[in-house]
C-alpha cells in the first residue's frame, strides 16, 4: 500500500500489522551500515541526529534581508521538477537507511503540501492551537530556560522533559531546520512538529531507543496521519532482529495505534504553558494512556516506569494520576 495511502486511510491494527509482517527478515541489512543488537528484545541506543541550526520562519520587518525567492531565513525556494526530484531521491534514499534524519527531513519538506495542511488545520480548530500559530513559540535552548525546568518537581512535564534529554544525552537544538516549504507558515507547522518531537516521548515514557522511536513514530502516523512517519514505522523495523520484530509488533503497535487515534493532535498542544502541569493530570487532559503489561520484556521502558514508582512512594512525584 502506498505510504501517502496508508497515512490518509482509517487505520486499524490489522492493517498496520500486516504491513509490518510482511517485511522478510533478510532485507534487514538494507536500512543501516551499523550493526544492531539482536539479543533479546530489548532497546538498542539510537545516536542523536548532528544539531541544526533551528531558525524560526522569520518576515518582521527587523529580520535580515531576504535573498531574491526566499520567503524566510532558511527558506531554498525549488521549482516543481526539483521539488519532485529531492522527493523521490530522499525517499529512496531514506528507505534505504531509516537513521538518517536529514533525509526523512527532506522528504518531509518535499512533499509536506500532501499533509501539511491537514496538520495546520487541526491546530486552527483549536483555541491552544490557534494560540501556538499567533505566538509562533520554538522550543531550543536559547528559548527554554532548561536550568528552571531542572529545578521544578519530578512528576511536572518541564523536569520531565530534561530529565529525559539527560538520560539520553539530547539537546533541543537537534532538530533539522526547514528549507524546502515555500509557506511561512507551513515552514513554521513543520518546525513545531520536529521540535515538539521529543515532549512526545516525555508525555508517553518512551526512551530515545529504536523500537521506542518506531513505536512514537506509529504514534505520530495515527495521530497526525503523517506519510514519513509511515516511512520510518514500515521500514525501520528491518534493523531489528525477527524475534524483537515480532514482539515489538504485539507489544507496541497496537497500543501505538489506539493512543494515537484517541488522543487530542498533539502537535497542537501548547506545551511551554504547561511546564509546571503534572504528568498524570496531562495524560488525562489529552485523552493518552500508557502502556501497560510490557514492561518485563522491554528493559528501558520498565527502568523508567520503576523510577517513577519510588518516586511517588517517597511522595517526590508531583501527582498521583493514571495507573503506576
Amino acid at each position: 500500500m502506498p505510504l501517502n495511502v496508508l497515512a490518509s486511510s482509517p487505520l486499524s491494527p490489522s492493517l498496520f500489522l500486516a504491513s509490518l509482517t510482511t517485511i522478510p527478515s533478510s532485507s534487514r541489512h538494507l536500512c543501516s551500515t551499523r550493526p544492531t543488537p539482536h539479543a533479546a528484545p530489548t532497546s538498542p541506543s539510537l545516536a542523536p541526529p548532528p544539531p541544526a541550526a533551528l531558525d524560526p520562519p522569520d518576515t518582521s520587518a527587523d529580520a535580515a534581508p531576504l535573498a531574491p525567492g526566499q520567503n524566510y531565513a532558511t527558506h531554498v525556494p525549488l521549482n516543481t521538477l526539483q521539488t519532485a526530484l529531492m522527493a523521490v531521491g530522499s525517499g529512496v534514499a531514506g528507505v534505504l537507511d531509516v537513521t538518517r534524519g536529514d533525509l526523512i527531513a527532506t522528504l518531509s519538506d518535499s512533499t509536506s503540501s500532501t499533509f501539511l495542511p491537514r496538520l495546520h488545520a487541526s491546530m486552527a480548530a483549536h483555541p491552544e492551537g490557534r494560540q501556538i500559530l499567533r505566538d509562533r513559540p520554538l522550543v531550543s535552548s536559547s528559548t527554554v530556560d532548561l536550568a528552571r525546568l531542572g529545578r521544578l518537581r519530578r512528576g511536572t512535564l518541564g523536569r520531565e522533559y530534561v530529565e529525559w534529554l539527560r538520560r539520553g544525552h539530547l539537546s533541543p537544538d537537534s532538530r533539522a531546520v526547514v528549507r524546502y516549504i515555500d509557506s511561512p507558515t507551513m515552514a513554521y507547522v513543520m518546525l513545531r512538529y520536529r521540535q515538539t518531537h521529543d515532549l512526545y516521548h516525555t508525555l508517553l515514557t518512551l526512551p530515545p531507543t529504536l523500537v521506542h522511536e518506531l513505536t512514537l513514530k506509529v504514534v505520530e502516523l495515527s495521530n497526525m496521519r503523517l506519510p514519513v512517519a509511515a516511512l520510518s514505522a514500515v521500514f525501520g523495523p528491518m534493523r531489528m532482529s525477527a524475534k524483537t520484530r515480532d514482539t515489538w509488533v504485539r507489544d507496541w503497535v497496537p497500543w501505538a495505534l489506539r493512543v494515537g487515534q484517541a488522543a487530542r493532535p498533539l502537535v497542537g498542544v501548547y506545551w511551554e504553558k504547561r511546564w509546571e502541569q503534572g504528568m498524570g493530570e496531562l495524560r488525562r487532559e489529552l485523552g493518552v494512556t500508557r502502556n501497560e503489561g510490557v514492561e518485563q520484556r522491554w528493559k528501558g521502558y520498565r527502568l523508567l516506569r520503576e523510577e517513577e514508582r519510588r518516586l511517588r512512594r517517597a511522595g517526590e512525584w508531583v501527582d498521583e494520576p493514571e495507573e503506576w
